[in-house]
């Protein structure tokens, strides 16, 4: 045990802390242990906010149960249950050891009733192998991890092949963690991620995919993409991907810049910073196997599309206002009309694509300009009545015929005007 030199409780906020020294009281006053643990411990001594807080305790899950009103079954065969105060979770996991790993995603029985320190031991991460008591003050280092978070390296406890054997998910959990922390692997721990690979391969896409999506709420995805990219990962689950990839190092910079709650936008950069030339099924294709949510999905197309296409015509001398209307104001307004507030705060989000231009095109924007076939002052019904003969098939010819008209003029977007360019255009047909 040792004491810091600074007070990690000073960074727990006072509404957590409230709640914590509740679940710490009520456990040492009934005879048990209870610690900080894990990833919150590691937070703290970075004098970082944790995200969430974990604890250890002797007490088994049956005798949380007892002590807290509000108590979820939601590990219990592992000994995790969450105690909930104020509608807020507090994960609890019992000491325990685990046992007999055989399909390297869990272990086939764990065992209760050990010690604090053997409970470290099974832990991955030196990072992660940290407990501090909250009323004491006092933190537990067995694995020297405050060395190595100090030192900013992500190493194993214990032989990287084994613990990277037990549960294949932890070598992704490595790439995240130098990710999010900006930390670098250890020599032998990165070496046992190739070694190893054919354990990560039992894992579920699920868990690969929320490795990404929590690499994507830190300050550089762009390492999770690199390093996905250097140690030929993402192979695993794409086995159809080119090995060796070599990512775009601005297209990966620029990834940085991206808000992160443009999930799809992210994934569009990730993508295409290492597979530029892929289609949209293609990229569709990837995406579904790894198990993305729909709407993730169909937001990374688009913005891999707008994408290709400024990056087509991004160095010609002069970009028409046509085009940026035609090809990708009007195709992010149809995407996102129903879900944002499409204003300048909105496509600011977009520099990333469209760097300084995107001031010309916010200017565009805010003019207001027919962009869609629903901003037309004609519609199907004005067609009916104006032109009976004009078969229902056509349509949607004539409207698009018009969209274009008013996308390069758009004053002439008056129901008068609209309906002597749909007369016009009738008599071209007939002819």
């Amino acid at each position: 045990m040792s004491k810091l030199p600074i007070n990690l409780s000073a960074y727990i906020p006072n509404f957590h802390k409230n709640h914590l020294e509740i679940i710490d009281s009520t456990f040492k006053n009934s005879g048990f242990e209870c610690y900080l643990v894990g990833g919150s411990v590691r937070d703290l001594v970075m004098k970082k906010i944790p995200k969430e807080y974990d604890l250890t305790t002797n007490a088994e899950p049956k005798q949380v149960k007892k002590l807290f009103r509000t108590v979820i079954d939601t590990g219990i065969e592992h000994g995790t249950v969450t105690i909930v105060i104020d509608k807020v979770n507090y994960e609890v996991t019992t000491y325990r050891i685990d046992k007999d790993y055989t399909d390297g995603r869990r272990p086939g029985h764990v065992e209760f009733g050990t010690t604090l320190h053997e409970d470290l031991k099974r832990r991955d991460f030196t990072m992660n192998a940290l407990a501090f008591d909250l009323q004491s003050e006092e933190l537990i280092d067995d694995h020297n991890g405050l060395v190595d978070i100090e030192n900013q390296t992500i190493r194993t406890i214990g032989n990287p092949i084994q613990r990277f054997s037990e549960d294949g998910l932890r070598p992704i959990r490595a790439l995240r963690f130098a990710s999010t922390l900006n930390f670098t692997i250890e020599e032998e721990t990165k070496k046992a991620i190739h070694l190893t690979k054919h354990i990560t391969q039992k894992i579920s896409l699920e868990r690969f995919q929320d490795e990404i999506l929590k690499s994507f709420v830190g300050e550089n995805p762009a390492k999770m993409i690199q390093l996905l990219a250097e140690e030929n990962i993402l192979q695993i689950f794409l086995p159809s991907i080119p090995k060796d990839l070599k990512p775009n190092e601005t297209m990966l910079y620029k990834l940085n810049q991206i808000s992160n709650d443009l999930v799809g936008f992210q994934l569009a950069f990730a993508f295409y910073s290492i597979l530029p030339n892929l289609t949209l099924k293609e990229l569709e294709t990837h995406l579904r196997t790894l198990k993305f949510s729909g709407q993730n999905i169909k937001d990374s197309i688009l913005f891999f599309d707008l994408l290709t296409k400024w990056n087509q015509i991004a160095n010609t001398n002069s970009l028409a206002t046509y085009t940026i209307k035609k090809d990708f104001l009007a195709p992010v307004k149809r995407h996102f009309l129903n879900r944002y507030e499409l204003n300048q705060n909105f496509f600011k989000k977009l520099k990333p694509i469209f760097g300084d231009q995107i001031e010309s095109m916010i200017t565009i924007w805010e003019e207001n300009p027919p962009l869609l076939l629903s901003d037309l002052a004609l519609n199907g019904n004005h067609l009916s009545e104006n032109f009976p003969n004009l078969p229902k098939t056509k349509f949607g010819e004539v409207l698009n015929q018009l969209l274009d008209i008013v996308l390069q003029t758009p004053k002439e977007n008056e129901y008068l005007r609209l309906i002597q360019h749909t007369a016009d255009f009738i008599n071209k047909l007939s002819k």
